[in-house]
């Protein structure tokens, strides 16, 4: 198949090196020096302390016969990707929180998935990723399409497994992202130390019960049970919003508390560790303190 990948972040280095010995696979990056250094290096991927060095095409836009368009990109990036997807092309989201799946139920494209990624994958620099744990990638028809084309687009080491909705899909992972991001995001520490901490697994419980109130169909437990699992498998990773808060990068408080708080207003709950824990992070972050 020929896949397009836009986005040359940890999942996008990813799901290019894992499909390039598969099927023809071109990356777009924001920047040139991405770009130029991937096309000359290729993409290395440091996993159970070996190393392996993929290939992949470059390219600024997505070549006229790309039948799959995966937009791997920040949530608070989408406005700027979607008026250039290629017309004809199936496309995958795969994007942190709930608040994008409005936005690409609207596009005209044949067949719209999404993707909950279970994988731990960090990006060290522009070419070099470290995986540190395989799970799997969950896949959600938005609209239109087939769990017949994921099966073909599994490898010996990368598996896809369907689900039927979208939004139930994202829920799942966006309970565990909506805890563990902002929480070590404004304590500056390891995923694992939220489970070892007692004040700070007391915290993520009052969390869990604000998410659970605000999208009942998992109660609180279940949550916490599910946040603190992630925090002991990814004990030594570092959460994305905290890498991004250390770089000087938006974040996607947004995407991910803030579509929490705005959905607990529309429905006339309170969640008020979660808006503490949002102006924190506001006011802990430069770029975004102007807002």
């Amino acid at each position: 198949m020929n896949i397009h990948i836009i986005g040359g972040g940890a999942l996008g280095l990813f799901f290019a090196a894992e499909w390039s010995g598969f099927h023809q696979v071109t990356l777009q990056t924001r920047t040139s020096e991405q770009r130029d250094r991937l096309q000359a290096e290729g993409i290395r991927v440091i996993e159970d302390g070996c190393e392996s060095i993929h290939f992949v095409q470059t390219a600024d836009s997505a070549p006229t016969e790309t039948a799959l368009t995966v937009v791997a990109v920040k949530q608070y990036q989408l406005d700027a990707v979607l008026p250039v997807l290629p017309a004809h092309s199936s496309v995958l989201f795969i994007q942190n929180g709930l608040s994008h799946l409005r936005k690409v139920q609207e596009i005209p494209h044949p067949a719209v998935y999404a993707a909950s990624v279970m994988h731990g994958i960090a990006r060290q620099d522009g070419r070099t990723i470290q995986v540190n744990g395989r799970n799997t990638t969950k896949i959600a028809g938005v609209k239109g399409g087939s769990p017949a084309v994921w099966e073909s687009l599994c490898t010996p080491q990368l598996a896809f497994e369907w689900q039927e909705g979208a939004k139930e899909m994202l829920l799942e992972k966006m309970a565990v992202n909506a805890v563990i991001n902002p929480l070590t995001a404004l304590l500056s520490v390891q995923n694992g130390v939220l489970a070892d901490n007692p004040h700070f697994r007391s915290t993520a419980m009052q969390l869990c019960e604000e998410f659970a109130l605000t999208f009942p169909g998992r109660t609180a437990e279940d949550v916490f049970q599910s946040v603190m699992d992630v925090c002991r498998k990814t004990a030594q990773n570092e959460s994305s919003m905290l890498s991004d808060m250390k770089k000087g990068h938006e974040t996607e408080l947004d995407a991910i508390v803030g579509a929490l708080i705005a959905e607990a207003a529309e429905k006339g709950i309170q969640v008020p560790a979660f808006t503490l824990i949002y102006h924190l992070i506001k006011g802990k972050t430069p770029a975004l303190m102007k807002e």
